[in-house]
């Protein structure tokens, strides 16, 4: 329908983003993959074996993707970045059900029916040899193995499903974030569930139906002698290992305070969003100017693709902006090959200085999606909002230019800017109520006649087509833009006596606010801030301190913090609460699954262990506590109980097939050191891809990574020792019932 020569080209296009960060998980994905399954044939040296546990892995995903596909959850970011998360831990349950079919197969009873299928087909005894017997009784062997693990597979990987349950109470744009994670984690993993209880034994009962020789595995050997000789020490100083696991807690937990903090890790867009603020006064003209000269400017960088402004407010309720704002979109090369700069902050310094040759500009650099997003969150375009609210106009304006210039002197801010409050030229024109007495001329009629004058009236409409104009009628622009004109416009008294406007009123051009903003219907002033170089937490509590100290507030005037930060701590705030909630839940499931308090208490134990990795791997990387790495530490718990879960089970079967205590903690524990290695290094493995990425939309990921795997570092070694070395103490009424 465009006349010819006219077309249409986007200049910015949100799918390139879109598809880089799904390309981005989608590569982790199959990385994760590849690494679980040299991690399984290292450990199993089994091709059978390994492939029965691999199979949790498609079957969960493809479930996790058809019921989300039905509930209309997109394949993006965080859905997919779910499915990396949790593809370490979907092969848990299987890892778990199998390794104990393997163990119980490759001993030599497990093969009698083998070896005696052989003898009977040889005549060497008096009875006729039955197949169906060998194949059953390889197929009891499974059941028997698999009944003895079911329960606590059971209820580990539902320990790992409730305790994503916090991220469905998120609010917000935490909520909208993390929330399509949380949901692809649960399905896989409920998926993950029916694979280890269902299908991996079934499938056992045919892939091994001559039983299976286990192999000399040249990791596991040296590993399994290095932790005999280990444990055994430890049972005999038990509370030197609870002491020195003591101290490691105590030292990650003194590290917290040194942690910073954000909401959520800056996304790296491939585009640059810059906001240019020139004077209130500015025209139209004036803002398309030097919107072409700072393009210019930019072009000349050679990692920019293009440059496009935009200026003043479209017809649609989005992005309502003055002509004195200029808003300039950057396009990027792909950073290799990038000769200005090695990152985007150092480019944006670059482009800063480069257009400051053009005096009297505000420049604020961020991204477009950023920018929106800051946007709805606080109104303003900048990560963090400093509101000052209060009542006239003048102090507002007065306060936040001291509060401005006190934020522009902390470290870290960049793109310090106050909203403008004053500036604009305005016509006042104010009645003269007395002289406009004496005349009988009500204030109504000079109201009446400046709209109509100046801003015009509806006289008719013009149809052409479906379209219709309507028709106004107003002084020539000469008369409009004239004061002297204005107060030459004539009123006519009751009496039929000419008068004036400039006699009963005063004309003038006046300096005034833009705009008069509110929240909660007071009136506010912004500064805002982008920051830079550290963490969001850290900077709000000093210019909190800074305001309350230098600044000083007339009564009736306060300050509050939005934008992200304000996010930061909705979150925060929510975690704190369903967190502890659900690791009483957590607690609740052990106790019906062991039917004991101390044996659940002992498990527990295995989450302050898993913080002390957590912690450390955040402090040493250098990265904040955010969201996403509270969603870690969340994901952490889960694997960490479930490693507990499968230890102290194991523990309990020696202990109820009878001997003494010692030697029923030395074996059990001894037993579950290849599916605790395994479940720990899968998911640890499972998300290196996501850590070592720096594809786009890795920034969101990697401290969640950062956490899991320190995390599983420290749980997996300490829980090789700390739960065997106290079980004893935790288990005295159990181990009763038991023996």
């Amino acid at each position: 329908a465009l006349p010819d020569g006219v077309t249409i080209e986007p200049f910015y296009d949100q799918a390139s983003l879109v598809n880089k960060a799904v390309t981005t998980v989608s590569t982790a994905l199959l990385e994760a993959f590849v690494l679980i399954i040299i991690i399984l044939m290292i450990f199993l040296l089994n091709l059978r074996a390994t492939l029965l546990v691999l199979l949790s892995v498609p079957f969960s995903i493809l479930l996790a993707l058809m019921v989300m596909a039905q509930w209309g959850v997109s394949a993006n970011l965080m859905s997919l970045g779910g499915l990396t998360i949790a593809i370490g831990m979907m092969v848990d349950g299987s890892v778990v059900m199998m390794e104990h079919i393997f163990s119980h197969l490759s001993k030599p009873d497990a093969r009698h029916h083998h070896h005696a299928r052989q003898e009977l087909a040889s005549g060497e005894s008096e009875h006729p040899y039955d197949a169906a017997n060998d194949d059953h009784g390889i197929a009891l062997r499974i059941q028997e193995a698999a009944r003895e693990v079911g329960k606590p597979v059971f209820y580990a990987v539902l320990i790992i499903i409730i305790v994503f349950a916090p991220l469905f109470s998120l609010e917000g744009v935490e909520g909208k974030l993390f929330q399509p994670m949380a949901i692809s984690i649960v399905l896989a993993m409920f998926a993950s569930l029916l694979v280890a209880l269902l299908v991996v034994p079934a499938l056992a009962t045919y892939m091994f139906k001559k039983g299976v020789r286990e192999k000399r595995n040249f990791v596991m050997q040296p590993l399994d002698k290095f932790y005999r000789f280990s444990l055994g020490g430890a049972l005999k100083k038990r509370w030197l290992v609870v002491a020195i696991s003591l101290l490691l807690f105590i030292g990650s937990l003194a590290l917290v305070p040194f942690l910073g903090t954000e909401f959520v890790p800056e996304l790296e867009e491939g585009t640059i969003n810059i906001r240019v603020t020139l004077a209130p006064s500015s025209s139209l003209d004036t803002s398309l100017g030097v919107a072409m000269k700072l393009e210019q400017k930019l072009l000349e960088f050679p990692e920019a693709t293009y440059a496009f402004s935009r200026v003043g407010r479209p017809e649609i309720g989005g992005d309502p902006e003055p002509v004195s704002n200029i808003e300039i979109y950057v396009g990027l090369k792909p950073v290799e090959q990038w000769t200005s700069a090695s990152d985007r902050k150092a480019l944006q310094v670059l482009m800063e200085e480069k257009m400051s040759v053009h005096p009297g500009l505000l420049f604020s650099f961020s991204q477009p999606i950023a920018t929106r997003v800051d946007e709805l969150l606080s109104g303003v375009k900048a990560q963090l909002a400093i509101k000052l609210f209060g009542s006239d106009l003048d102090q507002l304006a007065k306060t936040g230019k001291e509060i401005e210039a006190m934020v522009r002197k902390v470290e870290g801010t960049r793109g310090v800017e106050m909203e403008q409050i004053g500036g604009e030229a305005q016509l006042a024109v104010r009645p003269d109520r007395d002289a406009l007495a004496r005349y009988g001329i009500p204030v109504a009629q000079v109201m009446d006649l400046v709209s109509d004058a100046i801003g015009g009236r509806k006289a008719g409409q013009v149809i052409k087509g479906n379209e219709r104009y309507d028709i106004y009628v107003r002084l020539d622009k000469d008369y409009r833009n004239s004061v002297a004109a204005i107060r030459s416009l004539i009123l006519q008294a009751p009496n039929g006596a000419w008068v004036k406007l400039g006699d009963v009123a005063q004309v003038a051009i006046e300096s005034g606010p833009p705009q008069i903003r509110r929240d909660d219907v007071q009136r506010r002033v912004v500064i805002q801030t982008n920051v830079e170089g550290r963490d969001m937490g850290g900077m709000v509590k000093e210019l909190r301190e800074r305001i309350e100290n230098e600044i000083d507030l007339p009564p009736g005037y306060t300050v509050v913090f939005g934008g992200q930060f304000e996010n930061q701590q909705r979150a925060q705030a929510r975690l704190m609460i369903v967190v502890p909630l659900s690791l009483g839940l957590i607690f609740l499931l052990l106790y019906f699954a062991f039917n004991s308090v101390g044996q659940a208490a002992l498990i527990m134990i295995n989450v302050p262990l898993a913080l002390i990795g957590g912690i450390a791997a955040l402090y040493i990387s250098g990265q904040y506590l955010s969201v996403p790495g509270s969603i870690g530490f969340i994901a952490l718990f889960g694997v960490a109980v479930l490693n507990g879960v499968v230890m102290v089970n194991a523990i309990n079967q020696r202990l109820l097939g009878g001997g003494d205590a010692r030697t029923a903690i030395f074996e059990g524990a001894l037993s579950r050191l290849r599916p605790v290695l395994m479940t720990a290094s899968i998911a640890a493995l499972g998300l290196v891809p996501m850590l070592l990425s720096t594809g786009v939309g890795s920034e969101v990921q990697r401290p969640l990574a950062t956490v899991v795997v320190g995390g599983l570092f420290s749980s997996t070694l300490l829980t090789l020792f700390v739960l065997p070395v106290l079980y004893g103490v935790f288990s005295r009424a159990k181990m009763r019932d038991l023996t």
